[in-house]
C-alpha cells in the first residue's frame, strides 16, 4: 500500500489502492480502491471503488467503469451543494450516485 501526506498547494498522486492526502488548495488523485482526502478548495478524484474526502468548497469526482460503452466515466460533486459535507468521506452507488462511504 502507497501512503503519501503532504501540505497546502501542493498536487498528489498515488496509484491503486492508495491513500493520499492533500491540504488546502491541493490536487489529490488516487487509483481505483483508494482513500483520497484534501482540504478546503481542493480538487479530490479517485479511481474506481475509491473514496473520497473534502473540505469546504473542495471538488469531489470519482471514477467508475461503464461496461455498456467499455470506458471509464466521471461523477462530479461539490462540497456544500446537494446535501455534500465537508470532512465527510463519500462512494458511488451502484446508481453512480455520491453516498456516505
Amino acid at each position: 500500500m502507497n501512503n503519501a501526506v503532504f501540505c497546502e498547494d501542493s498536487t498528489v498522486i498515488g496509484g491503486d489502492r492508495s491513500t493520499v492526502t492533500g491540504g488546502e488548495s491541493s490536487t489529490v488523485i488516487g487509483g481505483n480502491r483508494s482513500t483520497v482526502s484534501g482540504g478546503d478548495r481542493s480538487t479530490v478524484t479517485g479511481g474506481n471503488s475509491s473514496k473520497v474526502t473534502g473540505g469546504e468548497k473542495a471538488m469531489l469526482t470519482l471514477q467508475y467503469w461503464d461496461s455498456k460503452t467499455n470506458r471509464v466515466r466521471q461523477v462530479t460533486a461539490y462540497v456544500g451543494e446537494n446535501g455534500i459535507e465537508a470532512g465527510k468521506a463519500y462512494k458511488l452507488d451502484k446508481n453512480h450516485q455520491f453516498v456516505l462511504a
